[in-house]
């Protein structure tokens, strides 16, 4: 109870003192540029380039990571597949009390991006720490926000602004993801889904329509 009650008196002395600051576009290399705290920093170790900084509300990273160079995708599961076990380690790394939420495929640039949250709950309180993963045949960005749980309302405009200002470079798109990207393979699950909706409804339709047929007039 106590603790709970710090934290509001907290949110509630950052709603007035704190304002979400204006980022500061970073170019991470051809490909990718992103938004920063004005006072970002940069670190480059074991091959991956690691720039990180205080925001208004929240802590943001973003990782560039070599892939493996014998690593080559071939079709759309193959990324969702990388997708998957990215968030698998993710949670793995949290520990106990770790949760993932909202995991969902998002269209940037027509590039495919994955987007989900991790929910944390530890000594520290509970965080949420929020990803969007861009995998490219050479290398595997990540950006990353992180805040406590009871200022997400405060947050949401920053993390916004945070994940809108991922910009990538013009001709950028699938073919740098993975090989038979624009080819067909098969209907894309999207495509998927309309279709099986679209039956789906036109069942229903026929149903009703047998149903009032064969209903007695008076």
């Amino acid at each position: 109870m106590k603790k709970t009650l710090i934290g509001f008196i907290i949110t509630i002395a950052t709603a007035f003192t704190a304002q979400a600051q204006d980022l500061k576009p970073v170019k991470i290399d051809s490909l990718v540029t992103v938004g920063l705290p004005q006072e970002f920093q940069k670190k480059d170790t074991l091959g991956q380039s690691i720039y990180t900084g205080n925001g208004s509300f929240g802590y943001m990273i973003v990782i560039k990571a070599p892939n493996p160079v014998n690593q080559t995708l071939k079709k759309e599961k193959d990324l969702n597949k990388v997708f998957k076990e990215y968030i698998n380690k993710v949670q793995a790394d949290a520990g106990y009390g770790s949760t993932i939420l909202n995991s969902k495929d998002t269209i940037v640039n027509n590039i495919e991006v994955r987007d989900f949250t991790l929910r944390t709950d530890n000594d520290q309180g509970i965080q949420l720490r929020k990803f969007r993963i861009l995998y490219t045949k050479p290398a595997t960005y990540t950006f990353q926000v992180t805040y406590p749980e009871q200022r997400q309302e405060l947050a949401a405009k920053e993390v916004k602004q945070y994940f809108d200002s991922i910009k990538l470079a013009p001709g950028f798109d699938g073919t740098d993801q993975y090989t038979m990207y624009g080819k067909f393979t098969g209907m894309h699950k999207a495509l998927k889904m309309a279709i099986g909706a679209g039956i789906l409804v036109v069942i229903i339709i026929v149903i009703i329509v047998i149903r009032k047929r064969r209903k007695p007039a008076y």
